[in-house]
């Protein structure tokens, strides 16, 4: 029998994210084998269920200006060492840089983890963390990759994203709201993106690119889930003609109901770290059309992703279509169509026109997606825990 270890999981919050979710779901995954403590530093808007964890709040969320920011961090150092020392910590793993920071800063007797989640979190405190990690936890081999290059690293893993596949396509059986289903229920292929409003995201991009394909498939449908106004983004697809044909879908608890009577999964992100939304697409049998930015597209759709590795190209990958990069700032004025926005378009265009294509791609969304389980998850995790407890 496995021995029971003693493990802290440190996340900012728990409302809407993607690491925040991985965090709830790693704690609650651990939590069956080992003693986990979850800390968080605000319970503000909580949105992810951690159910049966030891769930510690810090109480010490967001304040404004520096030096309120220092001392804030300076307390969650504190409290975060102190609460190491009493529970005997054994393992300490970070979601996200602020929680990095404090984890690193606040080691105690306890094997220290820093998880690098995104390229955004490879800019700030990077080297400060990596030096003083016991081990730094990457979601994709590129970016595990990229980190020891630029920073000196004790010790690296990859741990991909887990996916809870058969609980997703249980969800994907339940029922959709009534306005959803009003847009679904109009005449004409479905093509549905994820994400919040952030320029990162790409949504103009991808606004662009289904008013091409309309020309072609004049009733051709696009709706994006996640939080925000939109404002720009609506007014765009106003000027381009097609606001009746896109909806701006807002954040819901459930998305894979919905995602399950799409059509077409669509990612245009200027970076990622690893995109959960794309393998929760997958998983409930959306073929895909993403672009190879960096990191995750290209290692989630191609068995060997570095064949993909001149984003400048296209691909139709093992499990999905892998298209150039989308290059340039937010550019919401219609009429200028990047010439990547136009390959993206056919990317669409050939995967919603070509029945053969699409039931292979369909097919082989699932079947990846199985490789990404929690079961998958729990083995790799498992391992890492067992090594650095018997090295500490």
């Amino acid at each position: 029998m496995r021995e029971r270890r003693r493990i802290m999981l440190i996340v900012p919050m728990l409302h809407q994210g993607g690491f925040e979710r991985i965090c709830a779901m790693t704690a609650k995954l651990l939590n069956q084998e080992h003693e986990v403590y979850l800390v968080i530093f605000s319970s503000e808007d909580m949105l992810y269920d951690v159910s049966g964890v030891n769930l510690i709040d810090l109480q010490l969320g967001t304040v404004p200006g520096k030096l309120g920011k220092l001392c804030n961090i300076i307390k969650r150092i504190g409290r975060v060492r102190g609460l190491k020392k009493e529970l005997h910590i054994q393992v300490s793993y970070s979601f996200g840089t602020t929680a990095n920071l404090v984890n690193v800063l606040s080691k105690y007797k306890d094997t220290v983890w820093a998880g690098i989640r995104g390229y955004g979190a490879l800019e700030e405190h990077l080297e400060l963390i990596t030096k003083k990690a016991d081990r730094v936890v990457s979601c994709t081999r590129i970016m595990e990759r990229d980190i020891a290059e630029r920073c000196v690293v004790k010790s690296s893993a990859t741990l991909y994203n887990p996916c809870e596949v058969d609980r997703l396509r249980e969800l994907a059986k339940e029922p959709i709201p009534e306005k959803i289903k009003a847009f679904i229920d109009k005449p004409g292929k479905l093509i549905v993106s994820m994400g919040r409003e952030d320029d990162i995201k790409g949504f103009w991009h991808l606004i662009k690119s289904v008013a091409l394909v309309k020309k072609k498939l004049p009733d051709v449908k696009l709706m994006i889930i996640g939080d925000g106004e939109y404002k720009e983004y609506k007014q765009l697809a106003l000027e381009l003609g097609i606001a009746e044909d896109v909806l701006f879908a807002g954040v819901h608890k459930n998305p894979f109901a919905i995602l399950d009577k799409a059509d077409v999964y669509a990612l245009t992100s200027d970076t990622e770290g690893f995109p959960n939304a794309l393998i929760e697409a997958m998983a409930v049998g959306l073929p895909c059309v993403s672009v190879n930015c960096k990191t995750g597209p290209a290692e989630i759709l191609h068995q060997n992703y570095e064949e993909c590795s001149d984003a400048s190209k296209a691909y139709y990958a093992d499990y999905g279509i892998l298209m150039p990069a989308l290059k340039g700032n937010k550019d919401v004025v219609p009429d200028s169509i990047t010439c990547e926005e136009e390959q993206f378009a056919d990317g669409l265009y050939h995967l919603l026109s070509d029945a053969v294509l699409y039931e292979k791609y369909a097919k082989k969304a699932v079947q990846r997606a199985n490789e990404f389980s929690m079961d998958e998850y729990r083995r790799n995790i498992e391992k890492l825990i067992q090594e650095d407890c018997k090295r500490s």
